[in-house]
């Protein structure tokens, strides 16, 4: 059920930054460690929005890279999925963004 309070939510932060115009497309990055599904906050969506100002919107998903910060040399780099050593200095690493999903922009009319 953490799909529908994503959805919830980014209804919600959507309703209310569009000043009571009608919503046709929001754009969504997507991190590949968010553990969000696409057709699920799709499906949400189309359910959730119904009677409101986002009814009918269109949702487009980017997806964003991986940023990576070694603990070592402090080095960042940007991966596509999970990587365990540095590509800087070949030691550890820890994950710095890739695991959220976000609004970038609203289109309305």
């Amino acid at each position: 059920m953490r799909d529908f309070a994503l959805t919830q939510d980014l209804l919600a932060l959507a309703l209310k930054n569009t000043e009571s115009k009608r919503i046709v497309r929001v754009d969504l990055l997507i991190g590949p460690f968010s553990g969000e599904r696409e057709e699920s906050i799709r499906l949400f969506w189309k359910d959730l929005a119904k009677g409101s100002r986002g009814e009918g919107a269109q949702l487009r998903f980017d997806h964003m890279p991986v940023e990576w910060k070694c603990l070592d040399c402090s080095g960042t780099f940007y991966l596509d999925e999970e990587a365990s050593m540095c590509t800087f200095c070949w030691k550890e690493e820890r994950q710095l963004r890739g695991d959220d999903v976000r609004i970038t922009s609203i289109e309305v009319e």
